[in-house]
């Protein structure tokens, strides 16, 4: 008598439970399931359940039956036990008065299995309004990311196309004033001016920004043609980096690099070696130019090249050995180190 109150009590209290519940044999074989559970299954499969094994299969299985439907969307959260799905599966389905329900299959121990019913309602609609939102804020993400990069095309092409056309109004001065000093025989008195303004007309070569101009140029011929016109060749040894961004930073070093190797060193070659390490690019720009060197203080364009780098993750620094030498490092991802190196 105590043993059939205790069934029905226990019967009870697991009848009470708002969700369903089902346990299980390995076999199927069923233990104990509350009416919920039986409820829902036989909404979703035409009958209760008999064996667990089976209707688990059956749901796994689950066509859409005008009743219910079953949730398949890969943002749902897919609990795998530690990459075993044997031991914890999930379904999730969508019941015609539109709430939405989880069940979970559990491995309890190596006899007993549990199927779990629980109403998931509420958390579905936010866990889809986040998704839904999560996809606009990329999509927006994307286009600002697209404009931002259009204005900074726009603006980097006002800013070379006024340098170019200072330079170009500087170097039709220094030409004029030259062929008059020639033409006058004046030459030796004019000596000092005209160096200055030869002089002052290359550094404003440094300042251009290294970057594409028109479809059919490149960054080394715009370089090579720097070089000729003061006077020092470019040797490039090592295979140089393909991305653009890369190629940029190494051709703004190689631009300082060849400026003050001509104005300090009176150099006629610039050596540029590149060398692959697992991080990126290593690079060492030399010179051939005639003048000891000890110690070096940055100006401003050295500083300015260093504070272009680091922003890029890359980093530069300067040797003194008898002579100067650059070293760059570029990382082959350069907005991953980006991320990592700004604070």
């Amino acid at each position: 008598m105590k043993k059939n109150t205790s069934a029905k009590m226990i019967k009870k209290a697991i009848d009470s439970y708002p969700g369903g519940i089902c346990f299980s044999a390995l076999d199927g074989r069923v233990i104990l399931v509350n009416e919920k559970m039986n409820r829902l299954v036989l909404e979703l499969t035409g009958h209760t359940i008999l064996n667990a094994k089976a209707a688990w299969e059956e749901l796994a299985n689950f066509a859409n039956n005008g009743k219910a439907e079953k949730l398949t969307q890969s943002w749902l959260p897919k609990d795998t036990d530690n990459g075993n799905e044997s031991t914890h599966q999930q379904l999730f389905f969508r019941f015609s008065d539109s709430s939405v329900w989880r069940f979970e299959l559990r491995f309890l121990d190596s006899n007993t299995v549990q199927i779990e019913a629980a109403e998931i309602t509420e958390l579905y609609r936010l866990s889809e309004e986040l998704y839904e939102n999560t996809i606009r804020l990329q999509e927006m993400q994307k286009r600002q990311k697209t404009l931002l990069d259009s204005i900074v095309e726009v603006n980097l092409n006002k800013e070379i196309l006024a340098a170019k056309m200072h330079i170009h109004d500087e170097l039709g001065h220094c030409l004029l004033a030259t062929t008059k000093a020639i033409t006058e025989n004046s030459l030796s008195e004019n000596t000092d001016t005209l160096r200055e303004n030869w002089n002052s007309t290359i550094r404003d070569f440094s300042n251009i920004p290294t970057v594409w101009t028109v479809p059919d140029s490149s960054l080394q011929s715009e370089l090579m043609q720097v070089a000729e016109l003061i006077g020092c060749k470019v040797v490039f040894l090592g295979e140089q980096p393909k991305n653009r961004k890369a190629l940029q930073l190494l051709y703004a070093a190689v631009r300082e690099a060849l400026t003050n190797a001509v104005r300090h060193a009176d150099a006629t070659e610039l050596t540029v070696t590149v060398e692959q390490n697992k991080q990126g690019y290593h690079i060492e720009i030399s010179d051939n130019g005639d003048v000891t060197v000890s110690k070096i203080t940055e100006g401003n364009g050295l500083s300015a090249l260093r504070q272009r780098l680091e922003q890029e993750g890359a980093s530069l620094k300067v040797l003194c050995n008898n002579s100067v030498s650059l070293i760059v490092n570029i990382p082959f991802d350069l907005d991953e180190a980006r991320k990592g190196g700004r604070k």
